[in-house]
């Protein structure tokens, strides 16, 4: 994987200079509403200012980090803050969508710290800088995706959740809400962030999206994919 990440690495710089610098490359997201909504309008404001934005697979796990060190042009969309950890990283002051962080648990009465286990996405920023917040004494479990979070605390191998409103909403029809606890813990806003060295392109491309909003295009695409 680290071998196929530096060779593409080599041709993404390889095409961005045979472009002269219009395209803009991205790591392919999951496939979810949020995502195919944010590709629409980011391709739209681009557009519009003679850009290409292209979405390229990607190891998710150190997208964050090929973007901070300009192997990618930044982010599609990420939670505010992250420039603390991945200062080359400069937010476009444009919220793109909100969205909460949901407490799944089987515990009816208990309270976030009087959880026994606790099973998160592996490299989520959102339920890691939770747990910064909020300490968590008990058994942490950290696994890849969204699915495998809600098939260990309904088969009962885990206590709780930190998930996401939106992956959870996809399986609400699976589980017994019962015998189930949600709880919404924070909400948050989404942005998207270009490297530094795009920096003089972000005024221009914050102007870009507040006019789409004030057309209406941002509405449209939100109720297009019902965000």
């Amino acid at each position: 994987m680290r071998i196929f990440s530096l060779l593409l690495l080599c041709c993404l710089s390889a095409a961005s200079v045979a472009t002269d610098n219009r395209t803009l490359y991205f790591n392919r997201p999951a496939d979810t509403p949020q995502a195919r909504y944010v590709i629409e309008l980011l391709q739209t404001a681009y557009q519009q200012l003679g850009y290409t934005l292209e979405v390229v697979d990607f190891n998710r796990q150190s997208a964050l980090i090929a973007a901070n060190n300009g192997a990618l042009d930044g982010q599609l969309g990420r939670i505010h803050g992250v420039t603390q950890a991945y200062p080359n990283l400069l937010q476009v002051q444009f919220p793109l969508y909100s969205f909460n962080l949901q407490l799944l648990s089987r515990c009816l009465e208990c309270t976030f710290k009087q959880l026994d286990s606790l099973v998160i996405q592996s490299g989520y920023l959102v339920a890691n800088r939770y747990l910064q917040s909020t300490p968590f004494n008990g058994q942490l479990i950290e696994v890849k995706n969204n699915i495998t979070q809600l098939n260990l605390v309904t088969q009962g191998k885990v206590q709780a959740a930190l998930v996401v409103d939106f992956h959870l909403r996809e399986h609400l029809a699976d589980i017994d809400l019962e015998s189930f606890k949600i709880e919404t813990l924070l909400t948050i806003e989404t942005y998207h962030y270009l490297h530094s060295k795009h920096k003089t392109l972000i005024p221009q491309l914050e102007e870009v999206l507040s006019h789409l909003a004030e057309k209406g295009t941002v509405a449209m695409l939100k109720a297009k994919y019902q965000i």
